[in-house]
């Protein structure tokens, strides 16, 4: 038997011992791990009565004879582009209502409370190092929730996103805005679920086997210092061909 497998052997529980405490760490340190959080996504379209993404340009009112008549499209003019400017600059500022305390405690009172993190917004826009913030140029809007639960992530998108629409109705409503003159926000796709992060297995390993090998490692040490304490006293070295030398008092 070699002497590190004596060593282990003679110092056994200090294996086992290695193997529980290394077996605790490793739970341990999988435990600390940042737990799996799942995001939900859904896309907003802000849009208008007039659909201005939906048509070349828009006929202008002109007024004759104290009515108002729709001027027709010619080769000369009055005809202008739709009006998709107001559109954008809505869906640039809407994640900030999104976002509000406001709608917040409206969707609770609509829904309930949901656990998560909600953020919003513009689609494609974007801020540089200096915080400078560029504008998206689509009339879209990114609503994504974090949660531990897929279904709360989920929910807690398709409630802010519906509040957030009866808010805007309701407003529009009390301060008497026309039909045809109404912003709209329409839901483009459903949340979408996607699972990120979670605890991962091979640091937990390594450090166990860390663990383990450090108390295998002091079982050897161990097996060494003992070994060379009681081994016996070497035999005093004679030259080849003497003897000892003879007792003169016997």
């Amino acid at each position: 038997m070699s002497p590190g497998v004596h060593a282990l052997a003679r110092f056994w529980w200090l294996v086992v011992a290695g193997l529980i405490v290394g077996g605790a760490a490793a739970v341990l340190a999988y435990s600390v791990q940042h737990g799996k959080h799942h995001v939900a996504t859904a896309q907003l379209l802000v849009n208008s009565p007039s659909a201005p993404y939906l048509r070349g340009s828009e006929t202008t009112l002109t007024g004759q004879s104290s009515r108002l008549r729709p001027t027709r499209t010619t080769s000369t003019g009055g005809a202008v582009p739709p009006d998709t400017q107001t559109l954008v600059n809505a869906a640039n500022l809407y994640p900030f209502l999104i976002q509000s305390d406001q709608i917040a405690r409206y969707r609770e009172s609509l829904y309930g409370a949901t656990p998560g993190a909600l953020t919003a917004t513009a689609h494609n826009a974007s801020t540089n190092t200096y915080g400078v913030y560029h504008p998206s140029p689509l009339p879209i809007i990114d609503v994504t929730a974090r949660a531990k639960l897929a279904s709360d992530a989920g929910t807690l998108v398709q409630n802010t996103i519906q509040a957030f629409s009866k808010w805007i109705a309701g407003v529009q409503r009390s301060k008497k805005i026309p039909a045809s003159e109404r912003l709209q926000v329409q839901e483009l796709s459903a949340p979408v679920v996607t699972s990120t992060g979670g605890p991962k297995p091979g640091l937990p390993i390594f450090i166990g086997a860390l663990v383990f090998l450090a108390f295998c490692g002091l079982a050897l040490v161990l097996g060494r210092s003992a070994g060379g304490s009681s081994a016996p006293a070497a035999a005093p070295h004679r030259a080849p061909g003497t003897s000892a030398s003879p007792n003169l008092h016997s």
